[in-house]
C-alpha cells in the first residue's frame, strides 16, 4: 500500500505548476494591489512594457499608463462591474513609446487581501492594420472612379459610391445583380469579359451600359482577377469610368479641329504650318559651340543661312497660299520651296534666325518672294509659335498677306510727292520772280505817273492820271497779297510769343485811321479790356485786312468791340450795311470780290486772314446784325488755353445778333 504524500508537498507541487504557467504564459500577467503597487509580473508583460520586475515594483502601475485618466477610468469600470474585459488601453513603455494593449482585469482575494489580476496583450500592430484597413476602405468608397467587385460567376458583391452615382442604383440594389443586367448587350460580360479575365487575368475596354432611368452611356472598364494567399481566384474587381464627358470633349475637339481645318483651308490669307524644331536644335548646337553674337555669325557665314532654309519643314499650306504662289497644288509648292526665295528673302530669313536664337516666339516683316512662274510678289509675313511648343519650335503658324498693290501705290505716291515738291518749288520760284519783276515795272510806272500828275493842269486829264494811279496801287497790293498768300499757305505752324491783343488792335486802328479818314469812315474802338494771348506778330494783319475790307466798301462807320468767353477772346468788326447771303459763304475765299459799285478787290487779304487765324487755332466768320448790317468776327484762344484747345471752325451764321 502506497504511502500518501504529505500535504505540504502537494501544495508545493501545485505552486510550482502555477508558477510555471505564470512564467511561460504568452500573454502578459501582472498582480498589483489597489494602491497600484506591483507585486508580481511575468516575463511577457515585462517584455511588453520594457520594465524589469524590480523596476515595476519601484515605479508602480501608474508609470505604465500613457495618461493617468486611463487608469482612473479603468478602476471606475472595475468598481462598477467587478471585472474588466477586452478594454483597449493606451500604455507607455519605459522608453516613452506609446502603444495599445487589450486588458482584462479581475478583482481577486489572496490571503485576505484584495488584489488586481491583470492580463494584457499588445495589439498595436492589429490597431494599425485596422486603421489602414479603414483608410483603404474609405479610399475605395470615396474613389472618383467606380470600383466594383463581383464573384467568379459575375454576381455583384460590392459597389462603391461612384458606381452608385454612375448607374443610379443603391449598394443594396446592386448586390446579387449579375453584371449582364447592367450592359446594353446582355451577353457581352458572360461571353467575352469574364472568360477573358479567367484566362488572362484581366480585361480592359469600352462598352455601353445603362442607367437605372434607361439612359445609355459609355464607360471604360479595366478589370483584373483577385486571388487569395494560395494564388487561387476568389473574385474579380473592375475600375469603371464614365466616358460621357470625355466623349463630349472628344466630339468638341473634333468639331474644333474641323472648324480649324476649314478656317485654315478657306482663309483668304496665305497660311502655313511649319516645324522649325531642326532649326532650333541647330541654333542651340551653335550656341553650345560658343556662338554668342548670332547676327555677326550669320552675316559672316551667309552659307549657314542657306543651310537653315533646308531645315524648314512645311507641314501644310492652305488654298490661298497655293493661289498666291501660282502653284498647281500643294505638292508642287511644297516640293519647290527653294524657287520662291529671293535675295531679299535670305535677308529677312536671317532676321528670323536671329529671332529664334533670342528666344522670341513672334516675328513679322516684309519680304519679296517669287511665284512658281517667277513673278515677284511683295508680302507682309508674320509668324508665331503655337502654345505648348515654345521650347522646341515644332509648331509654327505663318501668315502672308500680298502687299504688292500697296507697294506699287507707295511707289507711285513717293514719285508723285517728289514731283509735287518739285512743282511747289517751281511755283514759289515763279511767284518770287513774278513778284520782283512785276513790282519793278509797277514802281517804274508809278514814278512816271507821279511826274505826269505834277505837270498836268487840266482837270480831266488829271482825273485820268489819278485813275491810273489808283489802278497801279491796287495792282501793287494784289501782287503783294498773292506773294504773301503763297507763303502763308505753305506754313504748317508759327512761332508764338505772349502779347496783349488789345494793344495790337489799337496799333492797327491807328495805322488805318488816315486812310479811313480820307474815305470818310469813322472807326469806333470799344476794346477797353486787356486780352492776353500767345500769337505771332502777323496776327495784326488779320484785323488790318478785315478793317481795310470794310473801309473799301465806303461805309460811314465801323465799330470794333470785344467779348470774353470761357476759352476764347472774341473780337467783332461791325458794319451797319449788310452782305448778301450768297456772299457770306465765300467772303474768305481767294479771288472773292464784291462791292456796292462793282468789284472792290481780289479777296486775297481775307483769305490770308483766315489762314493766319487757323494757324492760331482760332476761328473767323461773319454774322448778321438786327438792323441789317453784318459783323466780321475773330475768335482766338485765351493765353491759358493756347496749347490745349483746337478750334473747330464753324460756318458763318445768318442769325440776327
Amino acid at each position: 500500500m502506497r504511502k500518501r504524500e504529505k500535504p505540504d508537498d502537494d501544495v508545493k507541487t501545485i505552486n510550482e505548476k502555477y508558477r510555471l504557467l505564470f512564467e511561460a504564459a504568452p500573454v502578459g500577467i501582472g498582480i498589483a494591489d489597489l494602491e497600484g503597487n506591483v507585486l508580481d509580473a511575468n516575463p511577457s508583460i515585462q517584455k511588453m512594457m520594457g520594465f524589469t520586475l524590480e523596476e515595476l515594483r519601484s515605479a508602480g502601475v501608474g508609470a505604465t499608463y500613457a495618461e493617468p485618466e486611463e487608469r482612473i477610468a479603468l478602476l471606475k469600470a472595475l468598481r462598477e462591474n467587478g471585472i474588466v474585459r477586452d478594454r483597449e488601453v493606451r500604455l507607455k513603455r519605459k522608453d516613452g513609446t506609446i502603444y495599445t494593449a487589450l486588458m482584462n482585469v479581475d478583482l481577486v482575494e489572496l490571503s485576505g487581501r484584495k488584489l488586481l489580476l491583470t492580463t494584457a496583450r499588445d495589439i498595436t500592430d492589429r490597431k494599425q492594420a485596422e486603421n489602414m484597413l479603414r483608410l483603404l476602405s474609405g479610399a475605395v468608397e470615396e474613389a472618383p472612379d467606380g470600383i466594383q467587385i463581383v464573384d467568379l460567376d459575375g454576381y455583384i458583391i460590392y459597389s462603391n459610391r461612384a458606381v452608385e452615382r454612375m448607374y443610379g442604383f443603391s449598394g443594396g440594389e446592386f448586390r446579387r445583380k449579375h453584371v449582364n443586367e447592367m450592359n446594353i448587350d446582355p451577353d457581352f460580360a458572360a461571353d467575352i469579359i469574364i472568360p477573358c479575365i479567367k484566362k488572362h487575368g484581366c480585361w480592359a475596354g469600352e462598352l455601353m451600359v445603362k442607367h437605372r432611368s434607361g439612359r445609355e452611356f459609355p464607360v471604360w472598364l479595366n478589370t483584373s482577377l483577385v486571388k487569395n494567399s494560395k494564388g487561387e481566384p476568389i473574385a474579380m474587381v473592375g475600375i469603371i469610368r464614365d466616358m460621357t464627358e470625355r466623349r463630349g470633349f472628344e466630339e468638341a475637339v473634333r468639331e474644333s479641329e474641323e472648324r480649324y481645318r476649314n478656317l485654315f483651308e478657306d482663309s483668304p490669307i496665305s497660311l502655313w504650318e511649319e516645324d522649325s524644331s531642326d532649326i532650333k536644335n541647330y541654333i542651340d548646337g551653335l550656341r553650345s559651340k560658343g556662338v554668342e553674337d548670332f547676327r555677326e555669325f550669320f552675316e559672316t557665314h551667309p552659307e549657314e543661312i542657306i543651310h537653315c532654309t533646308e531645315l524648314v519643314k512645311v507641314v501644310n499650306v492652305n488654298k490661298a497660299t497655293v493661289s498666291l504662289f501660282r502653284a498647281l497644288g500643294k505638292k508642287e509648292l511644297m516640293d519647290g520651296l527653294g524657287q520662291i526665295f529671293t535675295e531679299h528673302s535670305y535677308g529677312l530669313f536671317k532676321e528670323e534666325l536671329i529671332a529664334i536664337a533670342q528666344g522670341r516666339t513672334e516675328f513679322e516683316g516684309e519680304d519679296v518672294v517669287k511665284t512658281m512662274a517667277g513673278d515677284e510678289v511683295y508680302v507682309y509675313l508674320k509668324w508665331s509659335v503655337a502654345p505648348g511648343h515654345e521650347e522646341d519650335y515644332s509648331k509654327r503658324h505663318v501668315s502672308m498677306i500680298d502687299i504688292t498693290e500697296r507697294k506699287r501705290a507707295e511707289k507711285a505716291i513717293k514719285k508723285y510727292a517728289g514731283e509735287l515738291e518739285e512743282s511747289n518749288y517751281m511755283k514759289e520760284l515763279f511767284i518770287d520772280i513774278m513778284h520782283r519783276d512785276l513790282m519793278n515795272h509797277l514802281v517804274t510806272a508809278g514814278g512816271f505817273i507821279e511826274l505826269l500828275k505834277e505837270d498836268e493842269t487840266q482837270p480831266k486829264k488829271r482825273s485820268y492820271i489819278e485813275t491810273v494811279e489808283r489802278s497801279l496801287s491796287r495792282a501793287t497790293e494784289l501782287i503783294d497779297s498773292a506773294a504773301k498768300f503763297s507763303w502763308i499757305e505753305s506754313l504748317e505752324s508759327l512761332e508764338f510769343v505772349d502779347m496783349d491783343l488789345k494793344g495790337k488792335i489799337e496799333e492797327v486802328i491807328e495805322n488805318l485811321s488816315p486812310s479811313a479818314s480820307k474815305a470818310g469812315v469813322d472807326i469806333e474802338n470799344n476794346v477797353t479790356t486787356s486780352m492776353p494771348i500767345r500769337a505771332n506778330k502777323i496776327i495784326g494783319e488779320v484785323f488790318a485786312s478785315l478793317i481795310s475790307s470794310v473801309i473799301k466798301y465806303g461805309n460811314k462807320k465801323i465799330i470794333v468791340n470785344s467779348e470774353e468767353g470761357d476759352v476764347f477772346w472774341k473780337i467783332r468788326i461791325i458794319d451797319r450795311d449788310g452782305l448778301k447771303d450768297t456772299d457770306k459763304t465765300v467772303i474768305f475765299d481767294m479771288l472773292y470780290g464784291m462791292g456796292k459799285m462793282g468789284v472792290k478787290g481780289s479777296g486775297l487779304g481775307l483769305a490770308i486772314a483766315r489762314r493766319i487765324v487757323r494757324l492760331h487755332k482760332g476761328g473767323i466768320g461773319v454774322e448778321d446784325t438786327r438792323d441789317g448790317g453784318f459783323v466780321l468776327f475773330v475768335e482766338l484762344p485765351k493765353l491759358e488755353y493756347s496749347d490745349q484747345h483746337y478750334y473747330s471752325e464753324r460756318q458763318y451764321s445768318c442769325e440776327k445778333q
